[in-house]
């Protein structure tokens, strides 16, 4: 699959990305993602795994997830279709090791930074920042902290 992004991009996002060994990576998205490859590369070059799930697959009020499994979780293009977004987050925050990262990458077309800005902050992320990598996507990260909020 061709990428939306350019090679320039796809470096900028990887170097967001841990080379850490046995890496877990919770990846969620709305249809197609095109960072899906590059997160497949990262996970197999540090001996690690990934978990990879399409939004259409799974309800956003049942979704459930192991506790402290993921160091990261990419959410691609699927805020706005979720249905009980703060629930779905909440379920991603419990599946993180404390000290874990959020990726939430959304079209700039949305217009929703503070929004979600503001969501993670009511479910417990820290330090969230919008990092200006893509031309057509806001990158949101933001960090679950040890011994802030439910982070314990």
């Amino acid at each position: 699959m061709e990428s939306k992004f350019t090679n320039k991009e796809l470096e900028q996002f990887s170097s967001l990305l841990e080379d850490a060994p046995a890496l877990c990576l919770l990846n969620i998205s709305n249809g197609v993602n095109p960072l899906e490859e590059l997160l497949n590369e990262k996970i197999s070059k540090n001996d690690g795994s990934i978990v990879s799930k399409q939004l259409d697959e799974i309800s956003c009020e049942k979704f459930r997830l192991r506790t402290r499994e993921f160091e990261y979780c990419v959410l691609y293009d699927m805020i706005e279709s979720c249905s009980d977004i703060n629930k779905f987050i909440k379920a991603c925050y419990h599946s993180l090791e404390n000290s874990a990262f959020i990726i939430i990458i959304e079209p700039k077309s949305n217009n929703n930074i503070s929004d979600i800005i503001e969501l993670l902050d009511i479910c417990e992320f820290r330090v969230a920042n919008n990092i200006d990598i893509f031309e057509e996507y806001n990158l949101i990260m933001a960090k679950k902290l040890h011994m802030w909020g439910n982070g314990l």
